[in-house]
């Protein structure tokens, strides 16, 4: 008799948090609908019930994953009064998270499926487009915050500093999935947060 999947709940909720971790293991261009159903328990039809197809369900995951990990570690950094410390907390929250699970990370859920796009997918690009202005807003604001005690940089630096910032913490969350020497990660962050308060201030 085959094993058949055990649905373990019909609610939209179970089925993305699950396909979400599915997705973030797994990556995005090599998960099967096999692989979803396995991972996940939800038979291919319970898949599909809500999700026209594998690329539907990934984009809902996106919209998930910045729900539920995104929102409570990015939230101070993009709050009104926001600055150079609150980037530095979220980095540590970040640094903390993967101290919490031994071995290499698992990185970032955008960032990893950024790094598997095809050419043609014009959709997934957009998702993914949207995420990283989201975190650049952030750094934006925070750093624009920051800016008003010595009115170093003009709108543009500040742009560019935090295209800068959005760039070299994806940067570091991809090479997280190298290392499980959470100290590399650590003078990394603390370098940048220096680059970034000399840019600032000076010194």
């Amino acid at each position: 008799m085959l094993n058949m999947p055990r649905e373990k709940s019909s609610s939209r909720t179970d089925l993305l948090d699950n396909a979400m971790k599915a997705f973030w293991k797994i990556g995005f261009h090599v998960i099967s609908v096999s692989d979803l159903v396995r991972e996940t328990g939800v038979s291919r039809a319970g898949i599909y019930s809500d999700h026209a197809n594998k690329k539907e369900l990934f984009h809902a995951c996106l919209d998930r994953y910045e729900e539920i990990v995104v929102d409570p570690l990015f939230s101070s950094v993009e709050k009104a009064d926001s600055g150079i410390e609150d980037i530095r907390a979220y980095l540590e929250a970040l640094l903390k998270r993967f101290e919490a699970n031994p071995g290499a990370g698992i990185g970032c859920l955008v960032g990893n499926t950024f790094t598997q796009l095809t050419s043609d997918d014009d959709e997934t690009r957009d998702k993914i487009l949207q995420f990283y202005e989201r975190l650049t807003d952030g750094y934006r604001n925070a750093l624009t915050n920051e800016n008003r005690q010595d009115r170093r940089l003009s709108k543009t630096e500040i742009d560019d500093l935090a295209s800068y910032a959005m760039i070299s913490v994806q940067g570091l969350w991809s090479y997280s999935r190298l290392t499980q020497d959470s100290a590399v990660l650590r003078q990394y962050t603390e370098t940048l947060i220096v680059v970034l308060e000399m840019r600032l201030h000076g010194g």
